[in-house]
């Protein structure tokens, strides 16, 4: 009983110290937002391209995918955002595999040689390609790594994509959470008054993304150690 009373307060310590984070956030956007918003109105059509195209420039090249998904939230509506960025998760996907698969092979191989945590991956993704490689996307190894991983791998690319289908839970996510840092800015200032957005629903849904996000991490890591990769 104290043991399940201790996991319950764990938990709703994280869920108060994420919920902080996120309001922090949205005081802090509220003195960057003007300017932001600007240069993006500024582009016009041409704002969603631009996004999209410095996305997928970025990401092989290790750049934080948490930090433009959250920037997504910020400087788009919430359904465009999300779209935004499940494109741009895909092409940059598709993008790290070819160039870990034609031009950047050797490299990789000797990167994961010294890397125990992915040097499992080729010895036991011939039993379900896709099943893996989608379990691992659910998991918190970076983006861009874990896709040149699988790119020295004898995975096809026709699974390799459909698996990154299993990042979109967490990238979607922090499109969430960014559109919700940017409306609760709104209650420090002026723009509360003007703001149609439903506050307690925006709550609500940052807690459901969070349980989300948790469970669909500890679920994948239990189907990785049943499959017998250990990370």
């Amino acid at each position: 009983m104290q043991q399940q009373d201790a996991g319950l307060i764990k938990k709703l310590t994280i869920a108060l110290i994420f919920v902080g984070a996120v309001l922090l956030i949205g005081h802090e956007l509220k003195l960057h937002l003007p300017d932001l918003e600007a240069r993006i109105q500024n582009m016009g059509a041409l704002a969603p391209l631009g996004f999209i195209v410095l996305f997928v420039a970025l990401t092989p090249l290790f750049l934080s995918v948490d930090a433009l998904c959250f920037a997504a939230g910020v400087l788009f509506p919430l359904g465009a955002g999300v779209f935004y960025i499940v494109i741009a998760t895909y092409l940059a996907s598709a993008v790290i595999f070819f160039l870990g698969r034609h031009l950047l092979r050797e490299r990789i191989l000797k990167y994961l040689a010294e890397h125990k945590r992915f040097s499992a991956i080729n010895a036991i993704i011939k039993n379900d390609e896709f099943k893996l490689m989608f379990l691992l996307r659910l998991t918190p190894l970076p983006f861009a790594l874990l896709g040149y991983a699988f790119s020295v791998t004898e995975a096809r690319f026709q699974p390799y994509l459909a698996a990154t289908s299993g990042i979109l839970i967490y990238n979607i996510s922090l499109v969430y959470f960014g559109y919700t840092a940017k409306h609760l800015s709104g209650l420090i200032g002026e723009t509360a008054r003007h703001n149609t957005v439903s506050y307690p629903l925006l709550a609500m849904g940052l807690v459901v993304s969070l349980a989300a996000l948790i469970y669909a991490g500890k679920t994948a890591g239990e189907a990785l150690k049943r499959l017998g990769y250990k990370g």
